[in-house]
């Protein structure tokens, strides 16, 4: 048994098919079908079963993977931390983040970042919040920026900002809008806000965040288009085809700027904490704690605006 063989069984249930897994091994699905058999002629058990042509781990195979699962992740925190101790050690950070806030957050801390870790490379990956929890659960990510991850027990969330959710509309509207202003600035949603809303399905966090908007507002939204990207929901909102709900983050992006007018929601004052989040059982290699510490200072300091 080898450690390429751990790495083999764990891709095999991440793909449930030998082929795709052998695929995205770069090996021949005869070679990985060979290692399988020779594995499992080891152990002296069948580590998966085949029901209506799916692989499925056996309740040996169960008990493998979490040992496996253990056992590279025990691997990888002596390589880091024998990397640490070699003064020429070269470091890989897997990082996750929302596309949106990536490119307000990136260029600034990843500037200041590689003044000081030149031997690091830096792996990124730009998904919405529920494929970053997955791939972090996964142990495909080391750190993601994002909200809290729900189990306090296995992973550090640690609170950087909050967030305020704006509402968006193009600022050709600004004069219709003036009516559903209160006192305070913020906005009103009231059965004569006739604009149509631009809404991100309920898997993203803003979704989420909107219906729960509108409950608390006992407003009924005229909804036109739905889309699964903030970006794409505020690029048709500069393009005056309705209004939307977006974190008060893109108050700062240039692109926007001459195009769309951000306003408080009235009656909703709720704030969305961002987190740097990681497990709490890993190593935190040199490179990984000077990024953090990076982000620690930076992002407070854009919401501070």
């Amino acid at each position: 048994m080898n450690w390429n063989q751990l790495q083999y069984v764990l891709t095999i249930v991440q793909e449930k098919n030998i082929t795709k897994a052998a695929q995205k091994l770069y090996l021949s699905q005869p070679s990985l079908s060979m290692s399988l058999k020779n594995l499992e002629e080891e152990l002296g058990v069948e580590i998966f079963e085949r029901k209506k042509g799916v692989l499925e781990l056996t309740y040996a195979g169960e008990l493998f993977c979490h040992w496996a699962e253990d056992s590279l992740r025990s691997k990888q925190i002596l390589s880091d931390q024998l990397s640490d101790i070699s003064s020429n050690a070269r470091h890989k950070i897997r990082l996750g983040i929302s596309p949106h806030r990536s490119l307000i957050l990136l260029p600034d801390v990843l500037t200041d970042f590689y003044k000081t870790a030149d031997n690091c490379d830096l792996q990124i990956v730009e998904e919405p919040t529920y494929l970053l929890r997955e791939m972090l659960e996964d142990d495909q990510l080391d750190l993601i920026i994002d909200v809290p991850h729900p189990d306090t027990i296995n992973y550090q969330s640690e609170l950087v900002a909050r967030e305020q959710i704006l509402l968006a509309a193009p600022k050709a509207m600004d004069k219709q809008l003036q009516k559903n202003l209160t006192l305070d600035g913020s906005l009103r949603l009231t059965a004569d806000l006739k604009a149509p809303f631009i809404l991100l399905t309920e898997k993203q966090i803003i979704g989420q965040i909107s219906q729960r908007i509108f409950e608390t507002s006992n407003f009924r939204p005229l909804t036109s288009i739905t889309c699964s990207n903030i970006d794409t929901a505020l690029t048709l909102v500069a393009r005056g085809l309705g209004i939307c709900f977006a974190p008060e983050v893109f108050v700062w992006q240039e692109r926007f700027a001459d195009h769309i007018s951000y306003y408080p929601i009235n009656n909703y004052r709720d704030t969305r904490q961002i987190c740097l989040v990681y497990r709490k059982n890993h190593y935190l290699n040199q490179h990984l704690l000077l990024l953090l510490d990076i982000f620690r200072r930076k992002i407070p300091s854009l919401y501070q605006h």
